[in-house]
């Protein structure tokens, strides 16, 4: 009788641990069938820009993949945006095209603002040294069944587009997810300046003398009032 009754409470508890599994994200699940579907079309982009790769037009070029940007609003990215640069890191990489992790070495081409956004209109890309720079810049357009996006390959020194890529996400749950805009960064107080005290030695004010130094190099003057 034992045997039975433990060979139930084994069956129980294997129905429990595979009903637990089932809810749980697999292949099939449509939330990861669309997940693998972002990377498909990112990869997509990657074959539109490389596609004719090598070209003497691109030899000696070193991608930056900075964060694409809502069409929009230039100054803001989104997980969306983000994620597809990152892709970009990978898909030139795998197809033998130098990337530069710009963010980790300290030396930003890309300033004034955001160093990931290379379409703010305060950015600024120094020519100078910058001649193998390739900025990998992009944007998107949220609609209301889709989104819209452009990439392109800039020659950093110019501007001059070698390269471009498009293409249309359905607007699954993910995407719409993931495109929803940052959130406008809220601008820290700084903190009031204090006034600066006098500089004793040769400072704000020269040198500080005493009437004691006067009388002492015998240069008091006594001028008398009206």
């Amino acid at each position: 009788m034992k045997n039975p009754f433990r060979l139930a409470l084994f069956s129980v508890f294997l129905l429990a641990v595979l009903a637990g599994c089932s809810t749980r994200g697999t292949s099939k699940d449509p939330g990861y069938v669309d997940a693998v579907e972002i990377k498909l079309k990112c990869r997509e982009l990657a074959d539109q820009m490389l596609a004719t790769v090598p070209n003497d037009a691109l030899q000696g070029f070193v991608a930056m993949p900075t964060s694409f940007v809502d069409e929009n609003n230039t100054s803001t990215s989104s997980p969306l945006g983000r994620l597809m640069a990152e892709s970009m890191f990978y898909e030139f990489n795998q197809r033998g095209f130098p990337t530069r992790e710009y963010r980790l070495t300290g030396k930003i081409s890309v300033v004034g603002g955001r160093d990931d956004l290379a379409l703010v209109a305060n950015q600024v890309v120094p020519y100078e040294g910058q001649k193998w720079a390739a900025l990998v810049v992009g944007t998107y357009y949220v609609d209301k069944d889709a989104t819209f996006v452009n990439v392109r390959l800039v020659r950093a020194s110019d501007g001059l587009v070698l390269r471009t890529g498009e293409l249309v996400l359905v607007n699954t749950p993910v995407v719409v997810r993931m495109g929803k805009s940052d959130p406008p960064a809220v601008p820290v107080a700084s903190a009031p300046a204090t006034p600066a005290g006098p500089r004793i030695n040769g400072g704000l004010y020269g040198p500080l003398t005493s009437p004691a130094d006067s009388l002492k190099s015998g240069s008091v003057r006594i001028v008398q009032g009206k």
